[in-house]
C-alpha cells in the first residue's frame, strides 16, 4: 500500500497536534487534547528521552537501559519547550539532552519520549544506530538531532 500521509496538510496536521500538545506545556501544567471525549488522555510535562536496551516499535514500549551508572530509570528531561514548532510535517528537540556514564554502559538501540504523569505515557519512539558507552564517555542528543517526522505515521 502506498505512503497516504499528505506531509503539507496531513502531516503538518498531525504533527501540529502533538508537537503542540508539547509546545503548549511550556505555559501550563497539563494540557488534554480532545478534552470532554472518550479518549481525552492528559498530557504532563516535562517529556522525557529515555534510552532503550530494546527498541520498541509502534505498537510496544522498548526496554528501558537499566544498571547503567549516569543513567536515571524514566530518562531525563528535553527542557522547555521540548520541540519547536513544526513545518513541512517535520520538527525537531529544542534542547540537548546527555548522560555521562560512570561505568561501561550495554547498547543502546532506541529512544523513546515520555510524558511525566504518575503514569507516564509514551508519545515517540525510534530505533537508532547501537550506541555503547566506556566509563567516562557521554551520549549526546544536540537540539536538532531528534526529529518527528509525520511522514512515518
Amino acid at each position: 500500500m502506498p505512503n497516504m500521509t499528505d506531509r503539507n496538510t496531513g502531516g503538518n496536521n498531525l504533527v501540529n497536534w502533538l508537537m503542540q500538545a508539547i509546545y503548549c506545556l511550556t505555559a501550563t501544567t497539563t494540557y488534554t487534547p480532545g478534552a470532554g471525549g472518550p479518549s481525552a488522555k492528559v498530557i504532563t510535562p516535562p517529556f522525557k528521552l529515555r534510552l532503550m536496551s530494546t527498541a520498541g516499535s509502534n505498537t510496544a514500549n522498548g526496554t528501558e537501559l537499566s544498571g547503567a551508572t549516569g543513567y536515571s530509570a524514566g530518562g531525563s528531561s528535553l527542557g522547555s519547550p521540548a520541540f519547536g514548532n513544526p513545518a513541512g510535517g517535520v520538527c525537531t528537540n529544542s534542547n540537548a539532552v546527555s548522560w555521562t556514564a560512570g561505568g561501561a554502559w550495554s547498547a543502546v538501540l532506541g529512544i523513546e519520549i515520555w510524558d511525566s504523569a504518575g503514569t507516564p505515557l509514551r508519545y515517540l519512539q525510534g530505533s537508532i544506530t547501537s550506541v555503547t558507552l566506556a566509563n567516562g564517555n557521554t551520549l549526546t542528543f544536540a537540539a536538532g538531532s531528534i526529529t518527528a517526522d509525520a511522514s512515518q505515521w
